[in-house]
This record gives C-alpha cells, structure tokens and sequence, in this order.
C-alpha cells in the first residue's frame, strides 16, 4: 500500500487533471495525457500484460516527446515486460491502419519495441512489429502499417521491453484509411425507427429512493416490472458496476415492491453463504447491531446504502413476526466457516463421526488459516478435494438417520444446513483444485436451488448480484454470453425456464465505487467512461435527455418474440466494472436481450457511500 501523504499525492492528481471524456465512442488515451484511477502509476486505457520482479512502469513528466507525459519502462533484470492497450474492433476490421509515435532509450542492454496486432476466436490472427530500439538513442520515430479482414474480436497495441535499462514511449497516432482518430466507434448507432421501438418498450422509473424504515411506500411505476416479472419465483437484479448509489437505492425500492407486493420472503445476494447468516440472526431476531453485521459481506456491499436495507428488512420483519423476510448469501469461496459449522453440528448430533470428518477437513482447513486463497502443488490440491469428497459422501449417507433424529422444524433445518455446509466445502476445493473461475457461477447456481428448496411453497426469492452473473446468457453464439453461457444465471434459466427472470442495471455515465485496482484496495471515486454510440446504455441516455427523467426500465421480453428483430439481438456493447476501477468498460459485448428479461438504467450514476 502506498504511504499516506503519496496516495493523497495520487489522490489529488487524479481529481484535478482533466478526466477522458469522448463523446460517445472509445477514447484513445495513445499520447499518455490521461492518468487512470492509479494517478501516474498507470495512463488510463493502459494494462499491464507483464511486470517482472524488477521492473516498473510510470508516467514520467520530466523526459517527453510532447505533452506532459511519456510512459517510462525500467528493468533491473532481463526479463521481458509489457502493457497493452485495448481497441475496439468495430471501426477497425478490413481498414488500412497505421500507427506512428515515438521511442526513446537508455542503457538498453536488450531492446525495446512497439507492435499492433488483431486477434480472433482461436487466437492472435496478424501482428506487425516496429523495429527494436537498442542501446542509448534520442527520440525516434517508428510508423506501424496493418490491413486484417479476417473477424477479429480485439486489437492491441503493445508497448514491449526485454533486458535491463530505460525505455520512453510517447505521442503516438493511430489512422483509419488515413484519417487520425482521437476515439473509434465500438458499435452501430440505433436509427431513428430503431429509437421508436426502444421508447415505446420503455418507460421512466418515477423515483429511485425505497421509503425509510416505518414509512409508507410509494411503488407508482413499476408495473412495467411487475409484468416481465410474471410468475417467476427467482428475480435477479443484476448490477454493471458494484459502486453505484443509484443502483443500491432502486433495488432497496423494488425490495420493498417484492417483498409487499409479489409474495418474495427471501434476499439472497453474493455473499458467502454462512458468513451472511450473522446478517440473517438480526433481521429475523435482532441479534447483533446492523453497522456489526454488515461485515460479514465483501466490501463491496458495505455501504450505507446496504445499512438502510438491513435496517429496513429488520423493520418489516418486526411488524411481521409470523411472516418474516430472510437474508440469504449464495457464494462458497472461504470454505473455513461450512468446515466450522459441519464439525459443530456432528459434536452435537454424531460424535463418533466427528472425529474422522475433522481429520478429513483439517489439511484444507489449516491451509485457509495461513492463507486465504492458498496455494498449493497439484497434489496437494487434489487431496483437498478427495477429502472433501469423502466428506460429503459420507455426510450425504448420514442425511436420512439424522432426519429420523429431527423432531423439529428446526432440528430438520439444521441438518439441511449440515449437509449444505459439506456441499459448500467441497465446491470451494473443486475450484481450488480445478483452478477454474467458471465453476464458481455454477456453484453460486447450485446455492439458490437449495435456498430455494428451502422456501415454503409459493414463496419467491429476490437475488442480488453482479450483471454478469445474473445474466441469463441464452444467446446461441455462445461469444455473445457472459462468461461465454456458462454464468450462474445460465444455470438457472435452463433449470426454471419461466421461472427466473434477469434484471441488468446500467447507467451513461457520472462515478462509482471501487478499489484503485486489483492490488491497491483503497475505494475512491471513480470516473465512469460515458457510453459509447451504439450501447443499449447510450439509446435510453438520448431517452433520459427527451424527458429529463433520471432512471428508466426497457421491457426486453418482447425483442425475443417480434419480427424483424435482428438490430435488437446484435452483440452491442455492455458496461463491466468488477470491485476494481476500470478505464473503458465496453469491452464486454453482448446480445442484450438473450441475457436479460429488462433493463434498468440510470443516466447519471454517483458513487455508493462506502462504510469506514
């Protein structure tokens, strides 16, 4: 972490420099002028590809072809490394484009060099290389030349340097069939008659603030919500970006039209599913204090915004003791907690078993203590695994006896929790072992059907996550998925069919919340890219500025079933911001309404209001 009066430094910088702002199309932060979330640490658009043990890179202000910065490679070492910059491929595939810019060198022991290159489905399809920049030079030009017509999904620049020494890059210029581009167009604006369809297929959301706790609420608006809903029991409210105030405030409103008005009894967000039962204690008995209890989820959701939430659920459920609301987590990533609460249960109800569960948990256990996330050999892993196996065979075999033991509701719901928890521990050492992402969606999936089966019947369940993961991803080219179709709400949609139904959030533009990047956790501020031309986000912003209502909700079940609907099934691009900043966040292209049932969308977003 930087020391606290340099990140005030950083602070500071990022606040008073001019931030990117293109109008409507994707910035090219190629002179370096731009600083992202990360001050002079990184130029926003900029990532890094490889930073070895030694090597650093920075905007550097006192060594400059023009402006005010350059970007400076340093390496103690001779390793290789790398920064990449993004560009859409929408107005680049088939053209004739050249790149010029500049390359200065010191001390050079092995070269430095600047290439250009397409990349398609199974791989990097064309790369043009400059010539390499070696020893001590002054400033030098180079000019890159580069024609593809073969698809292509993305196109970098990067800027490369191997061995030791110093490198500056600088004023660099990209041409479109000779034209100098500053932005690109990332997709085809919507026509007139295609802005006909979206209006009449939309309308303003009235208010986006739930009432307070104790207060009447007002839900003039949303029966538009109301109808794509239809009888689903799993509602999903996705979310483009984690940080947004807006999108706290709505989904705390429609919590409250759910709850009140559509028979939903449980909250279920992305969350570790028994860490969130301390939330679950206060809203239904009142054990704890909200501001104690929020804790328990990633900070992402630590917000005051949340706080009112919980507080408002704590509220409902004390009018309505015999018809209470639960708070639910969906996510298995820590398995320490499912491991605890297994080993308590047995000594209660099958000591004799305790033992050799424990024994069987211990190594993966003790691993997550030293460590989160641990890393381990194949081996290793692959015995986290078995033995988690083990377990749930095991605990799977004792599920009946215990049953017949359970006298009680409640008795029957602590084995159902029992046996979840082994589910839960065995699902966090399949990802440990298989090292893949993708099956954490799955998992999160396997999550709310047994929260579900554990709902009394007609009831229906409200879920919070991110966009990505809500996303019904039903599109028949895979590409134009999230998480390529296999996200959670992929799962669910192929298991309820009509049952489920996906909500996204998106905004055009204004701030959010999220940490400076992957490495430094510090949440500030951060500047959101306007929507570019072309972007579901930048048709219902021309939408917003007609009426001057803030919020809106886009119907998207009817684009599945009308003629001529090939303009509303295209890829378009999509907002995808994680718990980290991010610089242009439109690389994400989707097939919108095969991924959501409505869209929900704030023009101006302002960041949430994060707990200290």
């Amino acid at each position: 972490m930087p020391k606290p009066i340099l990140f005030a430094a950083l602070l500071a910088l990022f606040f008073i420099l001019p931030r990117v702002e293109a109008p409507a199309q994707q910035a090219l932060n190629l002179d370096f002028e731009s600083l992202s979330a990360e001050g002079p640490a990184r130029p926003w658009g900029w990532a890094v590809f490889m930073r070895p043990e030694g090597a650093s890179a920075s905007l550097d202000s006192t060594e400059t072809y023009e402006g005010r910065y350059s970007l400076r490679f340093a390496c103690a070492g001779e390793s290789e490394q790398s920064m990449g910059y993004w560009i859409s491929p929408y107005e680049l595939a088939g053209r004739r484009l050249s790149l010029r810019g500049w390359v200065k060198t010191e001390n050079a022991s092995g070269a430095a060099w600047v290439s250009l290159s397409a990349y398609g489905e199974n791989g990097l399809i064309r790369e043009v290389k400059s010539a390499e920049f070696q020893g001590s030079t002054a400033w030098k030009a180079f000019e890159l030349d580069f024609s593809e017509s073969a698809p292509a999904h993305s196109y970098f620049i990067i800027l490369s340097m191997k061995g030791s020494g110093d490198a500056w890059f600088d004023a660099f210029r990209l041409s479109i069939d000779g034209v100098e581009k500053r932005a690109v167009e990332a997709a085809e604006s919507f026509s007139a008659e295609q802005m006909e369809w979206l209006r009449a297929n939309s309308a303003p959301v009235e208010s986006l603030r739930p009432a307070a706790a104790g207060k009447e609420e007002s839900f003039s608006g949303l029966e538009s919500f109301r109808k794509a809903v239809g009888d689903a029991g799993i509602i999903a409210l996705g979310e483009c970006t984690h940080g947004t105030s807006e999108f706290f405030q709505l989904k705390h409103r429609l919590l409250q039209y759910a709850v009140k008005e559509l028979n939903v009894r449980v909250f279920a967000i992305e969350a570790n599913q028994v860490e969130v039962e301390r939330i679950n204690h206060y809203v239904c008995g009142g054990e704890g204090a909200a501001e104690e209890v929020i804790k328990a989820m990633f900070r992402v959701w630590n917000t005051e915004e949340m706080l009112e939430l919980i507080r408002w659920l704590r509220a409902y459920n004390q009018e309505h003791p015999e018809d209470k609301v639960e708070f639910a987590g969906f996510d298995l990533q820590d398995p320490s907690l499912p491991m605890d609460s297994l080993s308590h249960f047995l000594r209660a109800w099958e000591p004799t078993l305790r033992p050799i569960v424990d024994s069987l948990q211990g190594p993966y256990r003790e691993a997550w203590r030293a460590q989160y996330y641990p890393q381990a050999p194949d081996s290793v892993r692959a015995a986290w695994k078995t033995n988690s196996e083990r377990v749930w065979a095991v605990v799977s075999e004792r599920e009946a006896a215990w049953n017949g033991q359970a006298h009680t509701e409640a008795g029957k719901k602590r084995v159902a929790r029992a046996v979840q928890n082994a589910r839960l521990a065995l699902q966090a050492a399949d990802i440990a072992y298989n090292q893949n992402v993708s099956r954490r969606d799955t998992f999160m999936a396997e999550n709310i059907r047994w929260i579900q089966s554990q709902c009394k019947p007609g009831r229906r369940i409200l879920v919070w996550a991110h966009d990505s993961h809500i996303a019904r991803g039903d599109a028949p080219d895979y590409r134009h998925n999230y998480f390529n179709g296999s996200g959670m709400g992929r799962y669910l949609s192929a298991f309820y069919g009509e049952g489920y139904r996906a909500f996204g959030f998106s905004t055009y533009s204004g701030q959010y919340s999220a940490t400076v990047s992957y490495y430094n956790h510090t949440v500030v501020p951060v500047n959101a890219t306007p929507a570019p031309r072309g972007s579901f986000d930048e048709a219902l912003h021309r939408l917003a500025e007609e009426s001057g209502a803030n919020a809106w909700f886009l119907g998207l079940r009817p684009a599945l079933a009308m003629e001529g609907n090939g303009w509303l099934l295209q890829p378009r691009p999509v907002r995808f911001v994680g718990y980290a900043a991010a610089d242009f966040d439109y690389g994400a292209v989707m097939s919108v309404p095969f991924q959501f049932d409505g869209l929900f969308f704030v023009d101006r977003s302002s960041p949430s209001k994060v707990l200290r």
